[in-house]
């Protein structure tokens, strides 16, 4: 679902895609190319989730972030796409984890050095302008290691609703990267994997029990999920 735009950029974006062939508007989808859209360096993975997250939500975001073209200036970036997208995961980084969030609001910032923590990210993903399904908040949740087939399960249901989901994974000791479920597949997580740039299935059964790998990580530790 597209974020609301003025009409004015609506209808330069229905231009401007409906010039577009069948192939040119899957690119628009990160999730058909992922390897394109892989993390820059080693501490933005959450930063790239939520990067992607907001390609799925905002089309202007997604037709800028591609091609370089801004429906809402009615201009063209003339950089290259693997420009684009390096520098927008870092202000994306910036973003999160800085004194005040994508609204202007004060946050408690965060060390970049150690990624993205889980309420930035709940931040990011809430509100207009966000990385999340718009017109919902987001809070971050701690999953229950004795109950991980129920979190998978409440995982599961909000993305069947339409929403994105950050997923924090590492070991058994700390939470260590992050990876965005896109979609389901039956029963199965489809996530977006950043370090990779590739998607991966994961059912209920291998999450409760650790038996996936996800940028080399098996243990779940937080989802960020609507309200």
């Amino acid at each position: 679902m597209a974020a609301t735009v003025p009409t004015e950029v609506a209808l330069r974006l229905e231009a401007r895609t409906g010039a577009m062939s069948p192939a040119e508007r899957r690119v628009l989808d990160p999730t058909s190319h992922p390897r394109d859209f892989r993390q820059p360096d080693d501490t933005s993975c959450g930063a790239a989730s939520l990067a992607v997250s907001r390609m799925l939500h905002d089309d202007p975001y997604a037709l800028w972030l591609t091609t370089g073209y801004d429906a809402a200036a009615d201009s063209s970036d003339s950089t290259s796409f693997a420009e684009r997208w390096k520098a927008e995961v870092v202000r994306m980084h910036r973003r999160v984890t800085g004194l005040r969030d994508h609204d202007g609001d004060l946050q408690w910032p965060w060390l970049r050095v150690v990624g993205t923590s889980p309420w930035g990210a709940a931040r990011q993903m809430t509100g207009a302008g966000g990385s999340g399904l718009p017109g919902h908040e987001y809070e971050a949740r701690t999953l229950d290691p004795d109950d991980l087939a129920g979190e998978f399960d409440l995982v599961l249901a909000a993305v069947q609703a339409g929403h994105t989901v950050p997923l924090y994974v590492g070991d058994e000791v700390r939470p260590a990267h992050v990876v965005l479920a896109v979609r389901t597949s039956g029963e199965q997580l489809e996530l977006f994997e950043p370090s990779a740039g590739r998607m991966v299935r994961v059912g209920r059964d291998a999450f409760a029990a650790g038996r996936f790998r996800l940028g080399g990580w098996s243990v779940p530790w937080f989802a960020v999920l609507p309200r």
